[in-house]
């Protein structure tokens, strides 16, 4: 049996539960990404907001940095990832991070204990939440996030992705 199926079998049920509507979240903006075409990724809706591809980039690494985040990382710690981490600004980089980071919040979650999910942290920023509230703030992120890249691309680019957004 492979890890992640391991994994899975190990996960607090509230927690698979997240992770069940999470990997609709992922695979949307997945589909989302196969509707653009590399020149899309430039545009830049707002003179000083992101870009379609800044925004992607983000969304990318966002899993795995809120798990960080969650586990206590500091901001320094933060910005170290966040360097090393940003995908090259094109949309197989970009898919490819989303899938790892995405891979490395549900493993790290998967590993956490009913105890530990109940476990509080603090945030760099002095946000304090059990391991399982950073899930959930990390589900919200993505989703506010993926609504702000599918308005983008139906107000700006005048282009609906007609990719599923819920179920």
């Amino acid at each position: 049996m492979n890890e992640a199926k391991i994994d899975q079998m190990k996960m607090n049920r509230y927690c698979q539960s997240v992770f069940d509507q999470m990997d609709m979240a992922i695979e949307s903006v997945l589909g989302i990404i196969d509707t653009l075409r590399e020149q899309d990724l430039a545009v830049r809706p707002t003179a000083d907001k992101m870009s379609v591809g800044e925004l992607l980039a983000h969304l990318a690494v966002l899993c795995e940095a809120d798990y960080l985040i969650g586990a206590g990382a500091s901001e320094e710690e933060m910005d170290v990832f966040y360097e090393q981490n940003e995908p090259a600004m094109n949309r197989e980089a970009i898919q490819r991070a989303l899938t790892i980071h995405y891979a490395a919040l549900k493993q790290g979650i998967a590993r956490l204990s009913d105890d530990e999910l109940l476990t509080k942290t603090t945030a760099f920023w002095g946000g304090v939440h059990s391991r399982f509230e950073w899930l959930l703030d990390t589900q919200a992120h993505f989703y506010h996030h993926r609504g702000q890249l599918h308005a983008m691309l139906v107000h700006n680019l005048q282009r609906d992705p007609k990719v599923r957004l819920f179920e």
